[in-house]
């Protein structure tokens, strides 16, 4: 399994724009899987009758960013393979590989499908540490929907993190101030960012926040895999 995983990583790299004839294939009942579809990508086997087309193309955009994601990080395949290896034959970091995987797949968003790719790259290219704030960032992205993602982004693109965020502050979000509450309740469900416990009315009490370091490395991952721009002017 473990190979199987490096030899795609090295096979996606060198041939992006086949990505979508990969999927299609994995997905088309009447043609047979590749081996090294079939093999890496179990945590799609269990429920493959429940595969809408939005799935499939949120699998397609993960797979597109982590290649993107490891050709920037410059990691090269052939010469890290071992390295690459070793690092999988831990269980801990090959269940979370596994786990970004399918939380990609069953995102709210096409965004957070875009954003666990690219991680993932990040992940594998730098043999990060998995601890329980990456396995926070996951879950969070995975529950993120568009409109709190484009919110998400308005707010940390003008806010002094810094400091306690008062929307009422942020006058350049005065026309979104309805649905940036409800995205920084639903942030400080998912353990993205924290609540302000100084608040002294009902009606403050998802007006303002407390920024952590997990909410500011997502906010830098949109920004690394070019899709800031996307966020910050998304219509709704």
């Amino acid at each position: 399994m473990t190979n199987n995983i490096v030899e795609i990583s090295r096979n996606i790299i060198n041939n992006i724009e086949n990505i979508d004839e990969l999927v299609d294939s994995y997905f088309d009942p009447i043609k047979d899987l590749t081996e090294t579809a079939g093999d890496i990508f179990t945590p799609i086997k269990a429920i493959h009758s429940l595969y809408t087309l939005n799935k499939k193309r949120k699998f397609k955009n993960f797979l597109k960013f982590y290649a993107e994601s490891l050709k920037n990080c410059k990691f090269n395949i052939i010469d890290n393979a071992d390295r690459l290896k070793n690092y999988l034959k831990n269980e801990k970091n090959f269940n979370f590989l596994n786990e970004v995987i399918d939380n990609a797949i069953n995102s709210k968003s096409i965004y957070g499908a875009n954003l666990l790719g690219y991680f993932a790259g990040q992940i594998l290219s730098k043999e990060m540490n998995i601890s329980y704030k990456e396995l926070i960032i996951i879950d969070g992205i995975k529950e993120l929907n568009d409109i709190e993602l484009s919110c998400f982004v308005r707010i940390y693109s003008v806010a002094d993190l810094s400091k306690i965020v008062f929307l009422e502050q942020l006058t350049e979000l005065k026309a979104f101030t309805f649905f940036c509450e409800l995205t920084i309740e639903r942030m400080i469900q998912l353990r993205l960012i924290e609540k302000n416990h100084h608040t002294y009315s009902d009606s403050d009490k998802n007006s303002s926040f407390i920024s952590t370091d997990i909410a500011e490395d997502i906010f830098y991952l949109i920004k690394d895999c070019n899709i800031y721009n996307d966020l910050l002017y998304y219509k709704f």
